[in-house]
């Protein structure tokens, strides 16, 4: 049987454990909290860690996953890193280990590290949009019908950032009005992801609502 070195296990157990809350978050049916349990759970042992690991593990040789979160570990050595990289899969739709992509990663951390930038380029596309459909502002957030509104269409798209999408909520509260009409899974997967990755986003709304005027009054 190998055993790992004192160091690699800590670092592979702070890489699983992190990963085992914020999955949690983004995946459960049922309503898990990040913030609430502080990624705590039934994970929060060696022992569950190594269980999971050996029910993979045959002929005394290492999991792939274990692989997978020993160099998650060894790369992002603080928890604030972790979670970022595990953000930047599954604010993309990806839960498993062995499908984490390091690209991912490096277009995150640009949008992070030019937020506002970022956010204002956003709002430039919106804008591009409003002018395509000749639609006003206000009109991009209007459904009354089974039919997306063209805020959420641009975010599927990807002309928007999830990002965008989720702080023009948080400035203008759509949501809920959209929720009154939409009900295909669509829109409900999509909303539950803009609903679990917000409370992550430390935005200065008033800085954000002043970015989204300034855009729209220049264009």
């Amino acid at each position: 049987m190998m055993v790992m070195s004192d160091n690699d296990l800590a670092v592979t157990f702070k890489a699983w454990v992190v990963y085992q809350g914020l999955n949690a978050h983004f995946t459960r049916t049922k309503d898990y909290d990040y913030f609430k349990y502080n990624g705590k759970g039934n994970w929060n042992s060696i022992e569950s860690m190594e269980n999971s690991f050996l029910k993979l593990e045959k002929n005394g040789n290492f999991s792939l996953q274990r692989k997978i979160f020993k160099d998650i570990g060894k790369t992002f050595t603080d928890r604030a890193a972790l979670v970022f990289f595990y953000l930047s899969q599954f604010t993309n739709g990806i839960e498993y280990p062995s499908q984490f992509d390091t690209d991912l990663y490096e277009e995150y951390i640009g949008r992070m590290n030019n937020f506002d930038f970022h956010i204002q380029q956003d709002i430039g596309e919106i804008l591009k949009c409003m002018k395509e459909y000749d639609k006003s502002f206000d009109e991009i957030f209007i459904t009354n019908s089974m039919n997306h509104p063209y805020i959420l269409k641009l975010s599927l798209s990807n002309r928007i950032s999830l990002e965008t999408f989720a702080v023009l909520d948080m400035v203008l509260g759509f949501i809920p009005e959209v929720d009154k009409y939409l009900k295909d899974p669509i829109w409900k997967d999509h909303k539950k992801l803009v609903l679990n990755y917000k409370p992550f986003l430390e935005v200065d709304i008033n800085k954000m609502r002043k970015i989204i005027k300034d855009v729209l009054m220049k264009g």
